[in-house]
């Protein structure tokens, strides 16, 4: 075999085991989304819980300083039923009035952190669904990556056992050269060469299209153990029977 037809042979059987490996990251990429989106809700939930128990201690502490008020303003109208002078009577008065604009303002605020705690607590109610509902999806995407690495996994280890001995046939070199273009490429590190123009010996890449001067698809033709990469995706190159068919007939 010469080098061209132990890099298709590797190529074919590498091409298989990924894949094979594809349909495992697909459900693991799957998993990790869903995964992520659940942190998130679950993240944003624990704020919302932490804010709606600030604001109700927020809000008893404003009950607390209201009953304080309403303790010294029952107070001071009973020292405005004894005062015994005018001077009195009007301080004390005076005092009075001060806290209900007091006690008008905590009333105010009161209600406010009350709106807002019933706001924060329809808010969790969401997103407590919210989490129920993609914890479901997220348990489903682990049950269906446990299943497709159970269902892949003795074919991929054979695969993988396959490609080592086919790998171990190719100089290393060549073989880097393979494995970059099969990682940039997804697989397609290998590239037929396509008939564009016969009657003018035009040829290209098949996978990019670009064109390849004629010396280079010679070069490809006459010598099956030249790694030649197409000078626009770098793919390798290679010439299948019915190219070089009509190669020959030339």
């Amino acid at each position: 075999m010469t080098a061209i037809d132990d890099l298709l042979a590797l190529h074919m059987v590498d091409k298989q085991a990924r894949g094979l490996r594809s349909r495992v990251e697909n459900a693991q990429t799957f998993l990790n989304a869903q995964q992520r989106r659940l942190d998130e809700l679950t993240s944003t939930n624990e704020e919302l819980v932490l804010r709606s128990k600030t604001t109700r201690a927020s809000a008893a502490n404003l009950e607390t300083e209201a009953g304080g008020v309403d303790e010294r303003t029952n107070k001071l109208r009973e020292d405005l039923k004894n005062s015994s002078t005018t001077k009195q009577y009007n301080a004390i008065l005076e005092e009075i009035n001060n806290l209900k604009e007091s006690k008008s303002k905590i009333d105010d605020r009161a209600l406010a952190e009350l709106e807002t705690i019933e706001q924060l607590e329809s808010q969790i109610g969401e997103l407590t669904s919210k989490i129920a509902e993609r914890t479901k999806v997220r348990d489903t995407a682990k049950g269906e990556l446990t299943e497709r690495t159970s269902e892949v996994a003795e074919q991929l280890a054979v695969l993988e056992a396959e490609r080592a001995q086919k790998a171990s046939v190719v100089s290393n070199d060549v073989l880097v050269v393979f494995d970059k273009a099969a990682d940039d490429f997804e697989g397609d590190s290998m590239a037929p060469l396509a008939e564009i123009d016969r009657r003018r010996m035009e040829y290209g890449c098949s996978c990019c299209n670009v064109s390849l001067p004629f010396n280079l698809v010679n070069t490809i033709m006459a010598d099956g153990n030249v790694v030649e990469q197409c000078q626009g995706c770098l793919r390798i190159l290679y010439v299948t029977e019915e190219v070089r068919g009509a190669l020959v007939k030339k």
